[in-house]
């Protein structure tokens, strides 16, 4: 059977002077049945004791990099050629060593880019996968503000650079085409090109009007649930016939992506969905591998 491998974001989650809270909360994540955390780690500090926490309660890391404009603070920086992007990745890449990351999953290039600039890019990338020992890790994420932020653009390029695998976050597609994306022809064709590239999922429920949906078993959400249960399913069918492990996150942030006043906080509603998609995307791992 296909390994599935739950891994949870700190995004949100105070670490604690010397990271005292994490230290006291990921022995919680790996009873949860989490096998990793997902960590941004811009602004951190001593990463070499981050990685000590996290071996010291038997959880891998996934490391969050941004190739420029880490976490998105101040105003968008003007002008980034996809040459600046490469050297911002290199840089990211590098100081993520001491982390030893299981996967790597990236924030690249830029949403105003032309497709040519997104291949430069996207081109250049492998090159420095390889000379850092990265190769086969990274997956690009589907994110708004990035060369990825919506269906179309990722879907041109993918096409063009067809060994690139990416992390799908299909909320900021929902969000940004204002629909689910499994009912016109066009949707469904964009879909299958990038469905198979895809090497990391952020699972997370958005909305039509909303990249996160603040109650995914409500009824009222009937219709994005059974869109995003289906494109995950579609992932994992592409994806758990082969040697890899299927990654994946439980990806809700805190306000204002969090709305105010949802009846969980963000934690909890990662931890909720987590342990209500798990035990789901084993199943598919199975079916797929039954089927093969």
């Amino acid at each position: 059977m296909a390994s599935v491998l739950r891994f949870r974001s700190v995004w949100g989650v105070d670490p604690g002077n010397n990271y005292e809270n994490w230290d006291k909360w990921f022995p919680t994540l790996k009873a949860q049945g989490y096998s990793g955390v997902e960590i941004d780690f811009a602004g951190l500090r001593d990463l070499s004791t981050v990685r000590q926490i996290a071996e010291k309660h038997g959880l891998e890391i996934s490391v969050l990099v941004h190739t420029q404009w880490p976490r998105y603070e101040g105003p968008k920086p003007v002008g980034l050629t996809p040459q600046d992007h490469l050297q911002g990745y290199k840089e990211q890449l590098e100081i993520a060593k001491a982390l030893k990351p299981y996967k790597v999953n990236a924030h690249s290039g830029d949403d105003g880019w032309t497709i040519e600039q997104s291949v430069e890019f996207f081109s250049g990338t492998f090159a420095i996968d390889a000379e850092l020992g990265y190769a086969g890790k990274v997956c690009h994420e589907t994110h708004r503000n990035r060369a990825f932020f919506s269906p179309y653009a990722t879907s041109e390029v993918l096409k063009r650079v067809p060994n690139l695998r990416v992390t799908a976050d299909f909320s900021h597609f929902v969000v940004v085409c204002e629909r689910v994306l499994d009912v016109g022809e066009e949707d469904k064709e964009m879909l299958r090109t990038i469905i198979p590239r895809v090497g990391h999922i952020h699972a997370r429920m958005g909305t039509t009007q909303s990249s996160q949906c603040p109650a995914p078993t409500d009824d009222a959400f009937k219709e994005e649930r059974r869109f995003f249960e289906t494109a995950w399913k579609q992932i994992i069918d592409a994806t758990a016939t082969t040697a890899e492990p299927i990654t994946w996150v439980p990806e809700y942030g805190p306000f204002p992506y969090h709305p105010f006043g949802s009846p969980q906080s963000f934690s909890d509603l990662a931890d909720s969905e987590g342990t209500r998609l798990h035990p789901l995307f084993e199943r598919y791992a199975q079916a797929a591998v039954a089927r093969s």
